[in-house]
């Protein structure tokens, strides 16, 4: 564990640029720290206007009154993250009610490095370097501007459940299910293997179209160049394994993010889903709530990679600039990253978290196991593309077009362009 988390401190192989280290920067409860520009902790005050499409969230940054006690939030829920940008779209058009902290959804961020409506947080003393590289440069935009910091790492796992491994497979030890799935033909094997012991009743996967994020972000690979769509391109081998695990028949056609799909959980039919670290809290614990000590996370095929997350930005016509910046501040410090897990399971974007006992423990949630290690070999090895304007619209058309999949890998690659075209023409085949 102190190896992983030295190599993860060090730094990582993740995107293009390196963040180095500060020397001391991950002291952050020291009271210099809490002060924002010249200003002790109880003299910062203001009113901030916080959108966000999970309630958990307000929980989570009212802790902040712990150290700031005059700083307050007017709170404000939206639909989803895409109700969001249209939201703030229209207010931006108006030009008031703009929220003072600007949450960009992992797709998003690329329209934000374009919108220039993100203050500059670097001029607020917000320290990049305490945060973990692959994170810090997500939160950076192509004119090297500190725009952003996160609310969580986001490094994915295989989610399965222990009582159907060792009940078809012999073992619900997470090193030797990752054995089983190391490759894709092995993750079909299993498959197949649990299907014909069950009679059918239980399937590998939910759906192909969970098999997206995974298998995309594991290439590294753009799905476009400026306005050149690159899908057909880059992504036609990533259809044809999908192609192929739906020729296998091991999932049991459930579309993700679908009132079957979350219900598939707890009901014992699915043995594994290929997700994220916020899966515990969001996803596994309110569809299974008798599951504590029923899941394991072993590592899924192909390779590491990111799934998901928000950046926190600040809105550069806020009148609550001080303020905002104060709830950074306590985002990033060893308070408010523990605060974050302990509310929500969240693993912190703070490198210096992840040398604290309370995330280098057993996880009861899942049977003992210390997941934090495997996030931290998956963070380690993770490369991440930085986002692009209109990522979004590709995720959303891949997932769309997995869960038929009709056609050849090549025919699907081009409905796939296509269906990006009829959102947005200004890209061309």
């Amino acid at each position: 564990m102190k190896k992983r988390a030295a190599m993860l401190l060090a730094g990582m192989m993740v995107l293009s640029l390196a963040v180095p280290c500060a020397a001391g920067a991950e002291e952050t409860n020291d009271s210099e720290y809490y002060y924002v520009n010249g200003k002790a902790p109880e003299e910062v005050t203001g009113n901030i206007l916080f959108w966000s499409w999970d309630p958990n969230f307000f929980d989570m940054v009212q802790k902040m009154n712990d150290i700031y006690p005059n700083v307050t939030f007017d709170f404000v829920t939206v639909a989803s993250a895409d109700d969001y940008m249209q939201k703030l779209q229209a207010a931006l058009t108006s030009g008031s009610d703009v929220p003072d902290i600007l949450a960009m959804e992992i797709n998003n961020v690329g329209k934000f490095y374009d919108m220039g409506i993100a203050e500059d947080l670097e001029q607020h003393e917000i320290d990049k370097d305490l945060l973990i590289p692959y994170l810090a440069d997500i939160g950076t935009d192509d004119n090297g501007t500190f725009i952003g910091i996160p609310n969580t790492a986001a490094p994915g796992g295989l989610y399965y459940r222990r009582d159907l491994a060792k009940e078809y497979l012999g073992t619900d030890d997470p090193d030797e299910i990752s054995a089983m799935v190391s490759d894709w033909d092995s993750f079909i094997a299993t498959g197949k293997k649990i299907k014909e012991a069950s009679d059918g009743a239980v399937n590998m996967i939910p759906g192909i179209d969970i098999l997206v994020q995974p298998l995309v972000n594991q290439t590294g690979l753009r799905w476009r160049d400026e306005n050149k769509l690159m899908v057909q391109e880059n992504f036609t081998d990533t259809i044809e394994l999908m192609l192929k695990l739906k020729e296998a028949e091991i999932d049991a056609g459930l579309d993700v993010w679908t009132p079957a799909w979350n219900a598939s959980f707890g009901q014992g039919n699915v043995f594994c889903y290929p997700g994220s670290c916020w899966f515990q809290s969001y996803v596994i614990e309110p569809n299974d709530p008798e599951g504590s000590g029923n899941w394991g996370v072993a590592e899924v095929p192909g390779g590491a990679y990111n799934w998901g997350g928000i950046w926190w930005g600040m809105y550069n016509q806020s009148e609550n600039k001080d303020a905002v910046a104060a709830w950074m501040k306590y985002e990033l410090s060893k308070e408010g990253a523990q605060n974050k897990y302990d509310l929500i399971h969240f693993y912190p974007g703070v490198k210096s978290a992840y040398e604290d006992d309370y995330l280098n423990k057993p996880n009861e949630f899942f049977g003992g196991e210390n997941v934090t290690e495997l996030y931290l070999k998956e963070m380690d090895e993770m490369t991440v593309l930085r986002p692009i304007s209109d990522d979004a619209l590709f995720y959303n058309s891949m997932t769309f077009f997995a869960q038929s999949l009709e056609g050849t890998a090549d025919e699907i690659a081009e409905k796939v362009e296509e269906d990006i075209i009829s959102s947005n023409p200004e890209y061309e085949k």
